[in-house]
């Protein structure tokens, strides 16, 4: 079984890529390797290779608490994933024709430009999702590590660390437990330059829309880096397909 993330979920998509064909060479020689034989950073490449070639958009919420509610649309191309809001009108655009996964935004209708590195750890909608989490960022880091494996769910994880190469952003250093049987990030936890969580991403559900299984919810949780806390929680539901 492959899964569809969000998240960017930000979004993850799991399928065929639509990056760079040097990414794409790369990726399918990894998949003719055993699990025991791939490095951390080969493992990464096969998930950024899982990104889409679907072509569909769907409805979901973004729901802070009990009673804040951010519908959205997401709209799964070949060559980007948007996010595109109303009340005011605003479109997240991540460019996934090569390995960078470039980040643009237009508000009120205006044209899309590139979201500034000042704005990577900044909140979309006053919820717990930043631009940072939508791009995905850490991804891309160089030196990735293979520190352990892990359970989640029920499934055998590789869980990778990547420390952040610029020092733009929220995170420092991200651990991230990919699912060895599909690729699929499972779980995500985000430390600032202390070493103290500050966010959590992980999946809580799945399931088949049409011939595509997705994530259909995930939890992302922003930690008080003093206490170790939850201080906010917002669920990412995907709730339809538009035909």
């Amino acid at each position: 079984m492959k899964f569809l993330p969000i998240l960017m979920a930000l979004a993850l998509v799991f399928g065929v890529s639509a990056a760079s064909s040097q990414e794409n060479s790369s990726s399918q020689s990894d998949f003719n390797k055993s699990i025991d034989e791939l490095t951390a950073d080969e493992v990464l490449r096969l998930v950024r290779y899982s990104y889409t070639l679907y072509d569909k958009d769907f409805t979901g919420n973004l729901r802070l608490g009990l009673t804040k509610k951010v519908p959205f649309l997401m709209s799964l191309k070949p060559e980007s994933i948007r996010f595109i809001f109303d009340n005011p009108a605003q479109v997240i655009y991540l460019d996934t024709r090569n390995s960078s996964f470039a980040l643009f935004e237009g508000t009120g209708g205006e044209e899309l430009k590139p979201v500034p590195s000042s704005k990577y750890a900044a909140r979309i909608r006053e919820t717990d999702v930043t631009y940072d989490d939508l791009s995905m960022r850490f991804l891309y880091w160089p030196n990735a590590k293979i520190v352990k494996l892990d359970r989640v769910k029920q499934r055998d994880c590789w869980v990778v660390r990547i420390r952040n190469p610029d020092g733009q952003g929220a995170y420092a250093t991200v651990d991230v437990w990919i699912d060895k049987g599909s690729g699929g990030m499972l779980k995500m936890i985000g430390y600032n330059n202390s070493g103290r969580p500050v966010r959590r991403f992980e999946v809580l559900h799945g399931k088949k829309f049409g011939d595509i299984w997705m994530v259909d919810e995930m939890r992302i949780e922003t930690l008080d880096p003093g206490s170790g806390r939850i201080s906010s929680s917002t669920r990412m539901q995907i709730k339809s397909a538009v035909n």
